[in-house]
């Protein structure tokens, strides 16, 4: 029985360390959201389509993040050019 008890207290101890660790990383992302300007969204949304609207990429080619840094902000914009055929 001690044997059993044992494998099942680990397995708890294990799952919960994934679930403090699954916490932490919403906790994070969920204040990286809430430090963003307002104006984000709309800008982020005019990149997407100036870069459309200027070359062939998709919607799907066109990746922004946002990272807030302690002395500043940071946009980052990538963007996976087509080919030329």
């Amino acid at each position: 029985m001690k044997r059993l008890r044992s494998l099942f207290q680990r397995d708890n101890a294990a799952s919960a360390d994934v679930a403090r660790e699954r916490l932490m990383v919403m906790i994070s992302q969920d204040r990286l959201q809430r430090n963003q300007p307002d104006f984000l969204p709309r800008l982020q949304k005019e990149l997407i389509e100036v870069i459309l609207r200027y070359t062939k990429s998709s919607q799907e080619d066109i990746q922004i993040s946002y990272h807030s840094l302690p002395q500043q902000a940071q946009l980052e914009l990538n963007v996976t050019w087509p080919s030329r055929s």
